[in-house]
């Protein structure tokens, strides 16, 4: 039995809410079948929380057996067959994600109208994410191929961002600073990590008005000025 659009948007709140986030991803797919692959705000939203749920678990689990691994090159804790295909396991569907959802992203962007910029800016960002992401399980000559296009595509986004959005919008926020941590991670160009950062972050101060405290905003800018403060002590170190 096909689901109805609401329907879906139900079960997908449903299963965020109880952290059943492999069950909201494959909600959300249907989801896109049902909306012939165009996304309102709210749905684009849902689609995102999904990705975020269920690419934590795995990106988690992937963290604690990259510690396992690095800890006992000293001490024997658990079998290195077993952890090591675990770990390979987890990487392969990360890799499968990670392009299930620049597919996706490819499909939605043909369908966004020409002056809907936050549904541009939106696609274009979560492709560049998730390109980041799958670079972070890559080898470096895996991700060579896909590295331009992450970096178009945060700066097409940058660029948009700029252009159409106010500078305390959290759309425009979460863009650079998820730009310069790619930037600083994967290309090793912290001083331009830290100019996008140093730049956005003080637009965004001179506009945000004291009595109109938006959580997401602050959290999103509490990320970037700590990456502001640690960058700018590695230039200065360099430099000296």
């Amino acid at each position: 039995m096909s689901l109805k659009k609401d329907e879906l948007k139900y079960l997908i709140n449903t299963c965020l809410s109880l952290e059943l986030y492999e069950e909201a991803y494959d909600y959300s797919k249907q989801l896109k079948i049902v909306c012939d692959n165009t996304f309102d705000e709210d749905e684009r939203n849902l689609y995102m929380k999904c990705l975020k749920g269920k690419l934590n678990i795995e990106r988690n689990a992937w963290k604690i057996l990259i510690d396992f691994e690095n800890y006992e090159q000293d001490k024997e804790i658990l079998p290195k067959k077993l952890m090591k295909e675990k770990k390979d396991y987890l990487e392969e569907e990360r890799k499968k994600l990670c392009f299930e959802v620049v597919e996706d992203c490819k499909i939605f962007e043909q369908n966004v109208e020409e002056d809907d910029y936050p549904a541009q800016i939106f696609y274009l960002k979560l492709k560049a994410d998730y390109l980041r992401y799958y670079g972070e399980v890559a080898t470096e000559e895996e991700f060579e191929k896909y590295k331009k296009t992450c970096k178009d595509s945060y700066e097409k986004a940058y660029e948009l961002c700029k252009d159409h959005l106010e500078p305390t919008s959290p759309l425009y926020l979460s863009v650079a600073l998820n730009f310069s941590v790619f930037l600083y991670t994967l290309t090793d160009k912290t001083s331009e990590a830290y100019n996008i950062a140093n730049e956005t972050y003080k637009q965004a101060i001179l506009k945000l008005l004291p009595e109109k405290k938006i959580p997401e905003v602050e959290s999103i800018l509490k990320s970037i000025e700590e990456n502001i403060t640690i960058w700018r002590i590695e230039i200065s170190e360099y430099n000296n």
